[in-house]
This record gives C-alpha cells, structure tokens and sequence, in this order.
C-alpha cells in the first residue's frame, strides 16, 4: 500500500490518518458508544459469573469461533445474539477467547 499524507498532520502514513491523529478519533468514538449503551456494574458482575461458570465446568478453553476449540487465559462473556443486531440486553451469554469474540463481531451467532 502507498503511504499518503496524514488528514490531520500531513505525516505519511499507509491509512488515512497516522496513529497519533487517529488514537482522539478513537478515544471520542468508544466515549460515545458506552453513553449509548452503558455497561453497568450488574452486566459487568453477569459476564464475570458466565466466565466463571464457563471455567468451572470447561476450565481455560475457549470453544472456538469458526475454528476449532483451543486453550486460553483469555475469556469473555459476550451475547449470543448481539445486541447491535437486534439481541437483548439482558440475552444469553456466550464465553469465547478475546480473539474469537473479535472475529464474531456482530454476526448475531
């Protein structure tokens, strides 16, 4: 990929702005989306227990999001059905690898 200058500072740089320019950008943007859609204590406390659960009966594995089962120290509890996609708040909860919870995004399952 040709580097191109930064929008903001002019820098080059292989996307549209370097990483420095681009890090506020990103920062104002995750701001926005919890004021939209906060995660409360209680919702914090239900993925930590769906981790828990999941640990207790499965210990460090991750089931895998098209690919197969591995182990990992790296869990999280995220929606079956994403929210962004028309799934509940408060709907079933799912425990992957951050890796494979990053890969669903928000397929919805």
């Amino acid at each position: 990929m040709p580097l191109r200058p930064c929008l903001d500072c002019g820098t080059l740089t292989a996307g549209s702005r370097c990483r420095a320019c681009a890090r506020p950008i990103e920062v104002e943007y995750t701001r926005r989306k919890r004021e939209r859609r906060p995660y409360t204590n209680a919702e914090r406390e239900r993925r930590e227990q769906a981790v828990a659960e999941h640990r207790s009966t499965h210990g460090d594995w991750c089931p895998g999001w098209q690919r197969p089962p591995h182990e990992t120290t790296d869990l999280t509890a995220d929606h079956v059905y994403a929210v962004a996609s028309g799934g509940a708040e408060d709907g079933e909860l799912t425990v992957l690898c951050r890796p494979c919870n990053s890969a669903k995004g928000a397929t919805g399952g």
